[in-house]
């Protein structure tokens, strides 16, 4: 089958690559030169385990090639995903013009009746809007598809590899054919395979974040009472997480959810279910306590350090989440501001993502070396659960920074180590220690 791509960034070009493994033929079509230039190069322009290897297979073998030409991606097409970006509006709504700018280019590159899947994450009930400008812009017969991705940044290939689920939602019979043939190689198995109407599969995506969301932010919440009472926030959620109608998923104590999806998602399905006349404030109490985590960190490190102006304090990790080199809303540059406001010289150090965490924060300091980022340092601050930070020399540490104290966001490194090396310990909702 012959398939374009519009969109190759997190979402699509994993989307793109999985397809051309299955044995589709894949064109890949985004308006960035920069991006396309790397792709034609053979180079993934962003970090994601295993994407680099699934690109020298797909495209040593000819099955998938990058394009900027919209004509060459879609003329002869069967299908054409999209796979743009939906920023938050102002308003907390979804800015859609990247969706509408590609399905009107769908419309007027088509040679023929094609499925239009639409993969980026909408609100819902924005297939009536694309199905009014399919009509108005074409005489091809065009059947559309809504099918959110449920891929995790860290483990994008893996899940689109081998997916859990695959939501299907289009009111054309044809449309769910092409669907299933497309996926044929997955289909089976351990992954389940959702047949809905369009508005339920848009509305699905928005849900499941949302929820998602919601898991983080109640511990995130539950760390407060933990550390007012004495409590363990790791040990109250693993018992949580034993109850099988509950699950231990999402439930880790932190800095609060970040990256491109959580944060606008929820925005936006705030502002959709405002727009249908539902006033859904858990999830502003959601965002509330979100924000609040962040809050909770900073004001830590305040009581830490007494006077933060001119202390040194270092960052371990700088991405949103580990395995990925995304830095997009990410809690660690929201910290490493903070801290900046407040007078501090605030240092990070991260295995993937020091450029484009200094792209987005123009200004700050980073290090390549852990070690280095902690020679006169007087707090370091774990931010991001990257296993390396697990594994470091705290002895070595110990002998380098001008004061001995690590506040753990993450929860994310043994208190014992910490504490016998001789430093100072603040966790996330458990108890301190050594202070």
């Amino acid at each position: 089958m012959k398939v374009a791509v519009i969109g190759v960034g997190h979402v699509g070009l994993v989307t793109a690559a999985t397809l051309a493994h299955f044995g589709h033929d894949v064109v890949g079509l985004d308006e960035d030169p920069a991006k396309i230039d790397t792709l034609q190069q053979g180079r993934a322009p962003f970090y994601e385990p295993g994407l680099q290897d699934l690109l020298d297979e797909v495209l040593g073998s000819g099955k998938l090639r990058f394009t900027r030409e919209a004509a060459e991606a879609i003329e002869g097409a069967d299908c054409a995903f999209i796979c743009v970006g939906t920023p938050a509006r102002a308003d907390g709504e979804a800015n859609l013009l990247a969706v509408e700018n590609a399905a009107r280019s769908v419309a007027r590159n088509a040679t023929g009746d094609i499925v239009v899947i639409q993969k980026s994450t909408v609100p819902v009930s924005t297939a009536d809007r694309l199905h009014s400008i399919f009509a108005k812009a074409t005489t091809h017969r065009i059947r559309l598809v809504s099918s959110p991705e449920f891929l995790r940044e860290g483990a994008a290939v893996q899940d689109s590899l081998k997916p859990d689920r695959i939501l299907v939602g289009s009111d054309d019979p044809e449309a769910h054919a092409l669907m299933r043939k497309l996926y044929e190689p997955v289909l089976g198995g351990d992954c389940r395979y959702f047949e809905v109407d369009i508005h339920t599969a848009e509305l699905a995506k928005h849900a499941c974040n949302a929820f998602l969301a919601l898991k983080i932010s109640f511990a995130n919440a539950l760390a407060r009472v933990c550390e007012a009472s004495g409590a363990d926030v790791v040990s109250v959620a693993d018992i949580m997480g034993s109850d099988h109608r509950i699950g231990r998923d999402f439930l880790n104590a932190g800095l609060g959810y970040g990256g491109y999806c959580f944060p606008k998602d929820l925005l936006a399905f705030k502002a959709v279910a405002g727009r249908l006349g539902y006033d859904f404030g858990l999830l502003e109490e959601v965002m509330k306590i979100n924000r609040g985590a962040l809050d909770a960190t900073v004001q830590k490190i305040k009581d830490a350090l007494w006077n933060v102006e001119s202390k040194k304090v270092l960052l371990l990790g700088l991405s949103f989440k580990p395995g990925t080199d995304d830095v997009r809303e990410s809690p660690a540059l929201n910290l490493a501001r903070a801290l900046t406001d407040l007078g501090a010289e605030v240092v990070g150090c991260d295995p993937q993502a020091n450029e484009f965490a200094v792209r987005e924060m123009p200004g700050l300091q980073v290090v390549e070396d852990p070690y280095k980022g902690a020679e006169g340092a007087h707090c370091i601050v774990v931010c991001t659960e990257w296993p390396e930070f697990a594994d470091l020399d705290f002895v070595r540490l110990k002998g380098i920074v001008t004061l001995p104290m690590i506040v753990d966001g993450r929860n994310l490194l043994n208190e014992k180590d910490v504490v016998e090396a001789g430093f100072s310990y603040l966790p996330t909702g458990r108890p301190p220690a050594n202070l």
